[in-house]
């Protein structure tokens, strides 16, 4: 195509007849266009339900040369070994639990986070410990020799469409595959101990730098007004958690994405409320004295919230896992990573003030790369699930963070808070510590990697720092007349 306004214009007829020809030209190419991307849809729709008439008619018990003869050759093969406990099957590639496919009678099985003490003598299905991810070593000691084993393949014809093999034969064929938001109860993202030790560093460094800007002086003022911090605790603390709850009961995600998003709602504040807070023209003071009470009450109302929204939740769902939390165990873990870099933090405040100043702006900067250097780790090792699954909590994670947000507004406002106040709870409720809630869900003695729980808490990460940095730019916009 050649620009209409390239064409010499000393003869304006010409000019117009050029100008109509070039038009009717490019109508011409553009239904082209659109005429042969039609006829590509078509062409792949059809060519689909062609392979997948194909193997609706595909027998049972033929030899791969068959396969072959009859469906061509597939887009891509797995060499694969498969464990059967009972009738529920175990895909192991490379040492490690490719997938676990659980048989019809099976589909509500109660996934174990993790052996429970005082539960050992209840029956439980070996296959409930096990995890997509884990090595055959550790399934081995979690549950035990397999009922059998068998070498085979698994054949795809474009990813939505597999067939097994065994021994040379084909066994079974799945038609139309699609991920599901129950695949990620069974994934256990994989985190080295190196790993481990990296982001309980950061988020001790992170939480150091908040406690810089914490002054004894923010306490004293909320003596003299306490109304903001009391509405902006209730916002984090009460109604986020209790709304989180039903929104799950709502949409009624699989188990540890539920779980998930209950312990993001129980985290208090993000270690960057602040800078936004600043950004959105809101009430800086009042976002550092709720920063330092959400990050202290933390230590205890973290582990209580988890505890019994988690608790409800496993009551009142019909995919139960058995959660049963160590609520001293995650005490003693939101203590070391939060209550001692805070401690620390205000004793290095109150003792160096001068440096302080120096390194506060500095740290801060540090804390939000940090911050993504820490969400980078935690998907790094297990990047290959995160791209496979990311579209599956998108939109929760979304929906959730929207909710954080429009409760802290909402609690705000009823309680007729200045508008400078309002956007700092808001931004204070809709960024939440999900560094935090990532080093537990790590944590080998608490969920151990679980994959819906370790997905929510890592998007939850990006996503909030992009939504809160967006309404802050739109406030920043719009004068504070209350």
């Amino acid at each position: 195509m050649v620009p209409v306004d390239s064409y010499p214009t000393h003869n304006p007829t010409a000019t117009a007849t050029i100008q109509q020809s070039m038009r009717r030209a490019n109508t011409q190419y553009a239904k082209l266009i659109l005429v042969t991307l039609l006829l590509l849809l078509i062409n792949g729709s059809t060519k689909a339900e062609s392979i997948s008439k194909k193997l609706k008619e595909l027998a049972i018990g033929i030899d791969s040369s068959a396969l072959i003869k009859q469906m061509g050759q597939p887009t891509y093969k797995d060499e694969v070994t498969r464990w059967f406990y009972n009738t529920d099957q175990v895909v192991i590639i490379n040492g490690k639990i490719s997938d676990i496919r659980l048989s019809n009678t099976s589909h509500k099985i109660n996934i174990r986070i993790r052996r429970d003490k005082s539960k050992r003598n209840e029956p439980a299905l070996p296959i409930s410990h096990l995890r997509i991810g884990m090595d055959t070593k550790e399934a081995y000691e979690l549950a035990g020799d397999p009922d059998s084993k068998t070498e085979g393949a698994d054949w795809y014809y474009t990813k939505r469409h597999r067939v097994e093999l065994s021994q040379g034969k084909v066994e079974r064929v799945d038609l139309h595959l699609r991920a599901s938001l129950d695949t990620l109860d069974w994934i256990r993202l994989n985190f080295t101990t190196g790993g481990l030790l990296f982001m309980n560093i950061t988020l001790a460094f992170i939480m150091f730098g908040v406690a810089l800007e914490i002054k004894f002086e923010s306490f004293r003022n909320l003596a003299k007004n306490p109304k903001p911090v009391i509405v902006g605790v209730i916002s984090q603390f009460i109604a986020l958690p209790a709304l989180t709850f039903l929104l799950v009961l709502i949409i009624k995600p699989s188990p540890s994405v539920a779980m998930g998003m209950i312990l993001v709602a129980a985290c208090p504040g993000g270690n960057i409320s602040n800078f936004i807070s600043s950004l959105a023209k809101g009430n800086v003071a009042l976002s550092v004295s709720l920063t330092a009470v959400a990050t202290l009450s933390a230590i205890f109302l973290t582990p209580f919230n988890f505890a019994f929204w988690g608790s409800l939740y496993s009551e009142a769902s019909d995919l139960v896992i058995p959660f049963n939390i160590d609520a001293w165990e995650m005490i003693k873990t939101v203590f070391i990573l939060l209550g001692i870099p805070i401690i620390v933090g205000l004793w290095f405040a109150r003792k160096f003030p001068q440096t302080t100043e120096k390194i506060k702006k500095p740290m801060k900067w540090f804390s939000i790369l940090f911050f993504f250097g820490f969400v980078v780790a935690a998907l790094a090792s297990n990047f290959s699930y995160f791209l496979k699954f990311i579209h599956l909590i998108l939109l929760i994670v979304l929906a959730h963070n929207a909710l954080a947000l429009l409760t802290g507004f909402s609690i705000a406002s009823l309680f007729r808070l200045p508008r400078a106040d309002r956007r700092t709870i808001t931004i204070e409720t809709g960024i939440q510590n999900s560094g935090l809630g990532l080093v537990l869900i790590f944590n080998p003695n608490l969920f151990n990697g679980l994959g819906g729980m370790a997905f929510i808490a890592a998007w939850w990460g990006i996503w909030h720092i992009l939504s809160g940095m967006s309404i802050a730019s739109l406030w920043a916009r719009k004068p504070l007349n209350d």
